[in-house]
């Protein structure tokens, strides 16, 4: 039988785990790309709008005095500080915005500021960027007097930020994204274990059905509403099989019926007729053989009809002792030697004991007729098992797997067998939930057929 896993070659589990992981590597790929991009230029949207945040605090810090001179003074000790620490990285001017003229520097010595020798005197409104020099141009309004207050910055800060912060970022994006892409890929795992359950086992469910078992049908229950149609036409193919093979068992029990009495006025015509000994003798034989087909055929189809099965406890000792006082007879005509030999006193089972004589009596004839000459026979009972041994030439291990087919026979050219008995006999052991083993070289030197009965077997007084 076929089992069915999550990480079995083409299966669709694997198949949508697999699409899960690339196109959840792929959206996190992207996602990385955009935060470590936005993670680049986070210390320059960072120094923005911190220069928008100054530029909108040094009017506060703006003055002119009596004799009209503007004047800076910030009670933010720690941006005077960057001011006056950095202020070749980190500077402003004040501009007239009627007279065009520089009014106040942070740096008097301009010359030495690389800052505000990048802020020119047409510097657009808002931020802009220039030669590695952030750039800040904001219109005020100081005690009536209209004017642009620009600040400058340039790649130290930047770098400086950058250092700090970009490291910190991307160790903070990788673990971020590590661990968001690893819970993808579990909920993505149980998302599909709960999505190819019902597929597993609609499919367990099917493997399970056996020939004998074309009544049963997939349990419909808990399916998905996707899966339906599939369950739906599962069982309706089933019910044709079904059908089907109802019609074939009626077609081969009708057969063989009714040729059972041609045959037997063909028997009778033919000794009643004057034919020569050899002719009478093969034609005998060819009716014989056709007559035994018919009988095995017949027997077949009670053997698969299990609706007609009557269970209940029959004991085995019985049906052995039965079987073998009905084909005592040839153990003369075939030169062998019979034995019954009871193991364990009174075994029974729950079974139908008509069933059960045929399925005996067929593996007793199978061993009779191909052990050679003088060869011993054992029919062996005990509780919840039957067994038929023999000291025949054996079966060999290739031949194991063909014994139950039907009409295969060891020597296809010949016309000793029908190759239906064996078929028969497991037949007969699948409709009693049992099973049988086949043992090719047995201690007596052949083979040995066990049939066992553990689910079947019937509690003695005893136990």
């Amino acid at each position: 039988m076929n089992q069915v896993g999550v990480t079995k070659k083409g299966s669709l589990a694997r198949k949508l785990f697999i699409l899960f992981g690339v196109m959840g590597g792929v959206v996190f790929a992207l996602i990385g790309a955009i935060l470590f991009l936005f993670s680049i230029n986070f210390a320059n949207i960072a120094v923005e709008k911190s220069m928008h945040g100054m530029a909108e605090d040094i009017p506060d810090g703006l003055h002119f005095d009596a004799q009209g001179r503007l004047n800076y003074s910030s009670s933010n000790i720690a941006k005077k500080w960057g001011y006056d620490a950095l202020f070749n990285n980190l500077a402003f001017k004040v501009i007239d915005r009627s007279s065009n003229a520089v009014i106040l520097t942070s740096n008097p010595h301009i010359e030495t500021s690389v800052a505000l020798l990048a802020l020119p005197m047409d510097l657009p409104e808002g931020y802009s960027f220039s030669n590695g020099i952030d750039r800040y141009r904001m219109a005020v309004s100081v005690q009536g007097r209209e004017l642009y207050v620009d600040l400058a910055r340039d790649d130290l800060i930047g770098e400086l930020a950058n250092e700090a912060v970009l490291p910190m970022l991307g160790q903070v994006l990788t673990l971020t994204m590590v661990a968001a892409f690893l819970i993808f890929i579990c909920v993505g795992y149980v998302s599909i274990k709960a999505i190819v359950k019902p597929v597993n086992k609609v499919a367990e469910e099917l493997d399970g059905i056996e020939p004998a078992q074309l009544d049963r049908r997939l349990d419909k229950k808990g399916v998905p509403s996707e899966m339906l149609p599939l369950v739906n036409a599962l069982n309706d193919t089933m019910d044709r099989v079904e059908k089907g093979f109802k019609e074939q068992k009626r077609f081969v029990a009708n057969a063989a019926h009714e040729l059972k009495t041609p045959l037997a006025v063909l028997r009778t015509r033919l000794e009643l007729a004057n034919l020569p000994d050899k002719i009478a003798c093969e034609l005998m034989s060819d009716i014989s053989y056709m007559t035994r087909v018919v009988e095995q055929l017949l027997d077949l189809s009670r053997a698969q009809n299990q609706n007609s099965y009557l269970h209940k406890p029959v004991n085995i000792t019985d049906v052995a002792k039965d079987v073998c006082m009905l084909l005592g007879p040839l153990t003369l005509t075939y030169q062998k030697e019979l034995a019954l030999e009871e193991v364990d006193e009174n075994p029974s089972v729950i079974g139908d004991q008509a069933a059960l004589i045929i399925m005996l009596k067929n593996l007793l004839e199978n061993a009779l007729k191909h052990a050679q000459d003088g060869a011993q026979i054992i029919v062996e009972v005990a509780c919840g098992r039957i067994s038929v041994k023999d000291s025949g030439p054996g079966i060999k291990e290739e031949d194991r797997a063909k014994l139950f087919e039907r009409f295969w026979r060891k020597e296809q050219s010949t016309l000793t067998g029908s190759g239906l008995g064996l078929a028969i006999v497991h037949e007969v052991v699948s409709a009693h939930d049992a099973k049988i083993d086949v043992i090719c070289n047995n201690e007596l030197g052949g083979a040995t057929f066990h049939v066992y009965f553990h689910d079947r077997v019937v509690p003695t007084a005893s136990s």
